[in-house]
């Protein structure tokens, strides 16, 4: 059987659309939780957050995460737990959105103790925030659990 050459432009042009078409249904279909909800009010206050991780750069290493008895334990340096009444910790979950919880919690010694039943096997993101006198300091630390 031969095929002509207006035939073959319009196999071409009919395979092009349905790998167009299906590729557009893929995308569409794909989980946008790695975009947070309020991205262009982050954008604007994107220098007030670098004056506050140039500030707690200093405290980057106040802070340890680890594993004890199914019970995940954040262990603070003296300079922080001391000064500073209340903290809040965000687990920020890159992968599923629904996953992800805050909570603010009273700074009074130097472990705080977190269930490991409210986190799943993956990766997270824990950010600790604080204030001290007027100013605002935040750390992060990368988590990945491995139930």
């Amino acid at each position: 059987m031969k095929i002509n050459w207006g035939t073959s432009i319009l196999l071409v042009f009919a395979l092009f659309l349905t790998v167009m078409i299906t590729f557009i249904v893929f995308s569409l279909r794909q989980n946008t939780d790695l975009v947070s909800k309020d991205y262009y009010e982050k954008g604007a206050n994107y220098t007030h957050q670098m004056e506050i991780n140039t500030r707690s750069a200093s405290f980057r290493d106040s802070i340890q995460l680890k594993i004890i008895d199914h019970q995940l334990v954040a262990q603070f340096s003296k300079s922080i737990y001391q000064r500073s009444d209340t903290m809040q910790v965000t687990f920020y979950r890159p992968s599923d959105q629904k996953l992800d919880f805050t909570t603010k919690v009273l700074v009074k010694t130097a472990t705080l103790t977190f269930d490991q039943k409210n986190l799943i096997k993956g990766r997270y993101v824990a950010t600790f925030a604080w204030m001290i006198g007027k100013e605002q300091y935040q750390v992060e630390k990368e988590l990945i659990l491995e139930n």
